[in-house]
Parts: C-alpha cells; sequence; structure tokens
C-alpha cells in the first residue's frame, strides 16, 4: 500500500468516502435523531444526542472521515481534469467539508454532555451553510469535468443540475426552518445520487491508472 499510485488512492477515496459518510450519516439521522422529530427542533435533537451519546459520537467521526475520504478524491480529479471551474470549485469543497467537521464535533459535544445542547444551533448553521457551499462547489466542478474526453458529458451535466436543486433546497432551509425536514430530505436524496456518480468516477480513475 505505500506505493499506491495517487490515481488509484484518489479513486479509491472516491468510491469509499461518500459511502461511508452516508452510511454513518444515515445511522445518525435514523437511528439516533429518528424520521419524527424535526430537525429544526433544537431541544428534541440535543436530547436524541444525549440519549445515545456513544453512537452520537460513533457516527459524527465516521461521517468526519468519509468527508475528508471524499474531499482527497475530488482534490485529486480536479488535479487530473486540470480546468478553472473544477479549480474554483474544489475551494468551494474545501470549505464545506471544514464546515462538517466543525460541526460534528459540536454534535459529539452535545451528546457528551446535554448542557451543551444550545449549541446545537450553531452546529445546524455550520451544517447549512456548508451544504450551500458544497453543492455550490459540486456544480462548478461538474460544469469543469464535463469538457474532459474521460468524463460522460451528458451524466455530468445531469449531476450538475441534480446539484443546482440540492443548492436551491439548501438555501431554502437555510431561510425558512419550517421546511427544514423537507429540504433535508431531498438533499438526502441529492447526497445518494452524489455518491453513485462519485463512486462511477472512482471506477473510471483507478482504470486510468
Amino acid at each position: 500500500m505505500g506505493n499506491i499510485s495517487t490515481n488509484k488512492l484518489g479513486g479509491l477515496a472516491l468510491i469509499v468516502g461518500p459511502v461511508v459518510g452516508l452510511i454513518f450519516y444515515f445511522i445518525q439521522q435514523f437511528g439516533v435523531v429518528g424520521s419524527d422529530i424535526d430537525p429544526s427542533k433544537g431541544e428534541l435533537v440535543a436530547k436524541a444526542f444525549a440519549g445515545n451519546a456513544s453512537l452520537t459520537i460513533l457516527t459524527a467521526i465516521g461521517i468526519t472521515i468519509g468527508l475528508i475520504l471524499l474531499l482527497h478524491g475530488v482534490m485529486q480529479l480536479v488535479k487530473e481534469s486540470g480546468d478553472a471551474l473544477s479549480s474554483l470549485g474544489v475551494k468551494f469543497i474545501i470549505v464545506a467539508t471544514a464546515g462538517w467537521v466543525v460541526g460534528n464535533g459540536i454534535t459529539a459535544s452535545i451528546a457528551g454532555d446535554i448542557q451543551n445542547g444550545g449549541l446545537y444551533g450553531a452546529a445546524a448553521g455550520i451544517n447549512q451553510f456548508s451544504t450551500i457551499v458544497f453543492t455550490l462547489g459540486f456544480v462548478l466542478i461538474n460544469l469543469g469535468i464535463a469538457g474532459k474526453d474521460f468524463i460522460n458529458k451528458n451524466v455530468a451535466y445531469v449531476v450538475a443540475l441534480v446539484a443546482l436543486v440540492g443548492l436551491i433546497c439548501a438555501i431554502i432551509g437555510g431561510f425558512d426552518s419550517s421546511t427544514l425536514q423537507t429540504m433535508n430530505l431531498i438533499g438526502g436524496i441529492v447526497y445518494i445520487i452524489f455518491t453513485l456518480w462519485s463512486i462511477w468516477l472512482g471506477k473510471d480513475m483507478m482504470a486510468r491508472e
């Protein structure tokens, strides 16, 4: 493993990262919080985190690891692509990943001590803002790589459109917390599509070695 190529490691990161993040995210949302709790109800969410502290902390760590792996894969993809739009887009992905890491750290702190429950609003705000930034970055990256010979242009444009839908939903959820549960549901579907596309890109990247 010490001499693995950059393309193979980048492709592997594109495959594994989003899958790991998605699994732990769904465990946190459905196994800890539950589908019956509105994410805009901070007190209820904080109680759910504290009531299942070990699983909350575990999922926060798992999501963070998945996001960092995904970031590495995206950075390698953009480096290989070398276009201006993707180069700009990856900056948004970096900022979004940093924001999500902070948000997960706050989530873990709430699980460790319910007295930190008042921080849920900060975590939710950081996560929502990071989602906006991430989806915008993903739009730019897909538009950028669409012109490359090794990318399926039509699929890249479709995923860019899906990312744009995710961006709109994230903005709506950020402005109106009453819509957050619905927007997060749509966002989850968008992320599943991101994951499938990332796996495809990862497999292709490894094959180009």
